[in-house]
């Protein structure tokens, strides 16, 4: 029972030791290692004296002694309290983890459906209109709950459902940020000509903008009147997401 519990406790130790260290936390790693060191010391000291004979119990005591040997209530309280102390500490490095992983994931989406957009006019031959929607399918400027790419059949700039032909229907999942379409004359929408591919005369950007302290990414997807997509950063192309 004890060899099981202390491979358990192990493991999950091993586990928090592995993720302090990704988030590049030398103290609380160095803590970790002492703690998981003195447990495991621990628990070995309980191991080897449950297995010594006794000499001094009795016949009934000795089958009785062959049962499940615990940790006391003191013990529990104080594993438990330096775990949640550890992931106490631990927390805002990975909230700063996943809002930089939403921050990449959100790029990745942009840049590819904004190439999609430009392949898709071209080989189609047809108007191919992306935007930002809100769960109705309603296209509006600074809608961040789904990426629409659609062809506009009825010519009203929006997404019907009856009428337009669907491409791309993607789920935006913002936690820890917002996005805004930019494109000129204070259009809800880009649209990339089935002409030539390009989204002349529709040109601008789209842009991220943090809603949390610790989500520290801020950046433009960019197209321009050739399509040509780029990420521009905001220590180079200020986003002025705070106006």
């Amino acid at each position: 029972m004890l060899h099981k519990t202390l491979l358990v406790y192990r493991r999950n130790l091993t586990f928090i030791l592995r993720l302090i260290d990704r988030l590049k936390f030398d103290l609380l790693h160095n803590i970790c290692l002492c703690y998981l060191s003195c447990s495991i010391s621990w628990l070995l000291t309980i191991r080897k004296a449950s297995s010594r004979p006794n000499n001094q119990v009795t016949h009934n005591n000795a089958k009785s002694s062959r049962g499940c040997h615990g940790f006391t209530l003191v013990e529990l309280l104080v594993t438990v309290s330096v775990l949640a102390i550890i992931a106490t500490i631990a927390a805002p490095a990975l909230q700063t983890q996943l809002a930089g992983m939403e921050a990449k994931r959100v790029e990745s989406q942009l840049r590819g459906s904004l190439t999609r957009a430009k392949a898709e006019s071209y080989i189609r031959r047809q108007n191919v209109l992306l935007c930002l929607s809100n769960d109705g399918g309603r296209c509006h400027r600074d809608s961040d709950k789904t990426l629409l790419l659609f062809i506009d059949n009825n010519n009203n700039n929006h997404f019907d459902n009856t009428v337009d032909q669907l491409i791309i229907q993607q789920s935006l999942n913002l936690r820890y940020s917002k996005l805004s379409l930019r494109v000129g004359s204070r259009r809800h929408y880009t649209k990339f000509w089935g002409d030539s591919g390009k989204p002349r005369g529709h040109f601008g950007h789209i842009k991220y903008c943090p809603t949390v302290t610790y989500n520290k990414s801020k950046y433009l997807i960019s197209f321009n009147q050739t399509g040509i997509i780029k990420q521009k950063l905001d220590e180079n192309h200020p986003t002025q997401c705070d106006s």
